[in-house]
């Protein structure tokens, strides 16, 4: 969707003037979701594989065929549980594309609501739900008709979403979200992670992090995992990680000398959370990318 270290995403839609896009994704490593937030709304309709996403403060483990839901402004990530092939569609729009055109209070009756942030999507429903079968129904025929994209897509996709919203707001009505990661609390972590994102080369405590969210260090911890499905030093490795397999495909430094550049002080350490996170090694990433199987 975008670069992998961008976390605050401005999702590129591919049509102009169609603020939606469909990805279907099998991510190839340990990571399946990068930790990121957005403006959009996104539906996470989960195909196969074993995994864990963290939404807000909700932890999930999805079933094949069960959905999640990430509200607006909401940080979201997503880990493989094993080795197994993990597979899943994720749907992304602007709440633009539900609003219509013509003004009708009816509509705005349903829509704003969700727009203003005062109601919110379900974090997750499972195919055991007893309003399963018509959700899921209709994200599956609104995937076909963006694949297909046959005459008048746009209309069916949009008439779609507007129709989804009147059922989650009949059955799954909430007035804020669940947890205790509230607003205030939530936007502290992203300039938190923003920070991360900016400094992680050097050396971060978790008593410097605690101070950005206004948190003691216990409270800190306990959180931090909660919503990032890592503890703050995991947390930081996976960044250096990262960062690490863009400049091992985009550079040709030595591997020792980019261990050292995004932070690690040992070269052994460095090669094995790659080979764990990346399910291969810190030269087999460089290969696999020159011979074009990245």
């Amino acid at each position: 969707m975008t670069n992998p270290m961008q976390i605050r995403q401005n999702v590129p839609h591919r049509m102009p003037g169609f603020p939606l896009d469909v990805f279907h994704i099998k991510p190839p490593g340990k990571e399946i979701l990068h930790l990121h937030w957005h403006d959009d709304w996104e539906i996470i309709y989960f195909v196969r594989g074993n995994a864990t996403f963290y939404i807000g403060s909700e932890t999930i483990r999805p079933e094949p065929g069960d959905l999640m839901f990430v509200n607006k402004g909401m940080i979201h990530t997503g880990f493989a549980d094993d080795e197994l092939e993990v597979e899943y569609y994720a749907i992304v729009f602007h709440s633009e594309l539900v609003e219509g055109m013509t003004g009708s209070s009816y509509l705005r009756q349903i829509t704003t609501p969700y727009i203003a942030g005062r109601s919110f999507f379900p974090p997750y429903l499972s195919a055991n739900d007893e309003h399963y079968s018509l959700i899921a129904g209709m994200i599956e025929q609104l995937i076909v008709e963006y694949e297909v994209q046959a005459r008048g897509f746009q209309l069916a996709i949009s008439s779609m979403l507007q129709l989804l919203l009147v059922h989650l707001s009949r059955y799954y009505v909430s007035a804020g979200v669940s947890g205790s990661f509230t607003g205030e609390l939530s936007e502290k972590f992203k300039e938190l992670i923003a920070y991360l994102e900016m400094h992680y080369p050097e050396k971060l405590t978790v008593q410097r992090a605690a101070d950005i969210v206004n948190l003691s260090e216990y409270h800190f911890c306990r959180t931090f995992k909660r919503v990032t499905g890592k503890t703050f030093v995991e947390y930081v490795n996976l960044l250096r990680v990262n960062a690490a397999e863009q400049l091992l495909i985009n550079t040709s430094d030595p591997v020792t000398e980019i261990a050292f550049n995004v932070g690690f002080g040992s070269v052994n350490y460095f090669s094995q959370l790659f080979r764990q996170y990346k399910r291969h090694s810190p030269s087999d990433c460089r290969k696999r990318y020159a011979r074009g199987l990245s």
